[in-house]
């Protein structure tokens, strides 16, 4: 008991401020904080995976200067670093996060996994060398790299709002009457309000995925030409004719 109590502690102290969470969400980061610490004190030790709610913890042992865990879904594209967690029965001078290798210590990465997942496929990269997890006895070959990958079942689920979809796209979404004809455009296709339709998925659900480069894009969805602004987006702006945008960030 005492030892999970010190790991929240550590988690609390010194990773507050990790960005183990998207950039881009902070009211999300503050909201999740408490959910973090108990993940963080769930770990024992370098393990299998593990899913909790929404979240993946992925843990490594600390023999290594650096490890590092890139995900399929990512493109194998982003190497998202490890923390490094020491397990200590107090706060003395020695204890908390450390940067030597040599200590008896646990890494560790949580990721919020995405909607509308059904299974998320990694790899690990320890000191620049890429390997499947060496605690996760679930493997695949992917044929599309000619790797040996990771493999980690998790619980569909989805959101209906307008987020990043993977690497490098978009998924819009719209909610409002059923049969009516929305389109999409911004600052992407120079505020075109023909060019892209939005497709009833389900009475009411109006749904695109867009390919976008990284960057931060403005948008509107339109019924003729009447803007609307995305109801779901956290992040507004104004257009230089004075009217309410919503804002994508594409990593």
């Amino acid at each position: 008991m005492k030892h999970k109590r010190t790991q929240t502690l550590l988690a609390v102290f010194f990773l507050a401020g990790a960005l183990l969470f998207p950039a881009e969400d902070r009211t999300a980061q503050a909201e999740d904080s408490v959910l973090y610490a108990s993940l963080v004190a769930e770990i024992a030790g370098p393990g299998e995976p593990f899913v909790r709610s929404r979240y993946a913890v992925f843990t490594a042992d600390g023999n290594a200067r650096h490890t590092g865990i890139a995900f399929a879904h990512e493109g194998f594209g982003k190497i998202h670093n490890f923390s490094r967690l020491t397990a200590r029965d107090d706060f003395s001078a020695q204890g908390g996060v450390s940067d030597s290798a040599s200590d008896s210590s646990t890494l560790f990465y949580i990721l919020k996994i995405p909607p509308e997942t059904k299974e998320l496929r990694y790899r690990l990269v320890k000191d620049g060398l890429w390997m499947s997890d060496p605690l996760n006895p679930r493997r695949e070959y992917d044929f599309e790299t000619g790797t040996q990958v990771s493999v980690l079942p998790v619980e569909y689920y989805k959101v209906y709002e307008t987020a990043a979809a993977g690497t490098r796209a978009v998924h819009f979404l719209y909610r409002g009457k059923s049969g009516d004809v929305i389109r999409l455009a911004g600052d992407f296709n120079n505020w075109d309000p023909f060019m892209y339709e939005l497709q009833e998925t389900s009475r009411g659900i109006y749904e695109l995925t867009l390919p976008l480069p990284p960057g931060t894009w403005h948008y509107a969805f339109f019924r003729g030409t009447t803007q609307i602004r995305d109801e779901s987006a956290s992040l507004k702006a104004y257009t230089r004719d004075g009217r309410t945008a919503s804002v994508i960030v594409v990593n």
